[in-house]
């Protein structure tokens, strides 16, 4: 494609331009959003004297660590490298459970603010398949995808986007929905990018993200 001065970009296009250019800090927002969300999942989680105590464990591991980045000390990478260890073994050893969920969460949280995408991507994924049938699942999943866009691992980005996408329940359905036709027309797979817009302007026809994925349709429909 020839280049544009902004003035004259496309709305599609300066969204796409958005996404494609922000990854980073929609990765960062989701990690707080799922951590908000989760907590929803206190209740029904807690079933156990056990899960209880993995759970406050994680969680006071998760407040030492907000505590350390607020202070910003010198001495940050090394407290935080004690602390990711801790983590990991606590979500090594609660399996599928809340506890875990919160555990990988957070380490996906901290390796993005590194951009140590890599290591986001898998813990991230883990957080998922710890809590496989919560809508939470599908912001992990999104989380995971965002890192391997950033990554430009679109064949994983393009698994991972559908994965997230097929929680019904999950609150960014819209824009998995999207990144999915994004991505195929970045790999110039018109076909299949008209079928995921189509698909999100069939399931949600009146979200913004549908809106822009019928201006999609009819862009690569007149190619």
């Amino acid at each position: 494609m020839a280049e544009q001065n902004d003035q004259t970009l496309s709305f599609s296009e300066r969204c796409g331009q958005f996404l494609t250019q922000n990854r980073k800090p929609i990765v960062v927002i989701l990690g707080a959003v799922c951590a908000v969300v989760a907590i929803a999942l206190i209740a029904s989680s807690l079933t156990t004297r056990a899960a209880k105590k993995a759970s406050i464990e994680t969680e006071t591991i998760i407040s030492e660590w907000t505590d350390l980045r607020n202070k910003n000390a010198e001495d940050m990478t090394a407290k935080e490298d004690a602390l990711v260890e801790k983590l990991e073994k606590q979500a090594t050893a609660n399996g599928r459970s809340y506890a875990a969920f919160r555990a990988y969460t957070t380490l996906g949280e901290i390796y993005v603010l590194r951009k140590d995408w890599e290591k986001a991507l898998t813990f991230y994924q883990k957080a998922g398949e710890a809590q496989p049938k919560s809508y939470t699942a599908g912001i992990a999943y999104f989380n995971a995808a965002a890192c391997a866009d950033e990554l430009q691992q679109h064949d994983k980005a393009l698994e991972l986007y559908t994965l997230s996408g097929s929680y019904d329940d999950f609150p960014l359905k819209p824009r998995a929905l999207f990144n999915i036709g994004r991505l195929e027309e970045s790999l110039a797979h018109s076909d299949k990018a008209i079928e995921a817009y189509t698909k999100l302007t069939e399931l949600y026809p009146d979200n913004d993200w549908a809106l822009l994925a019928k201006s999609r349709i009819i862009a690569l429909s007149i190619q």
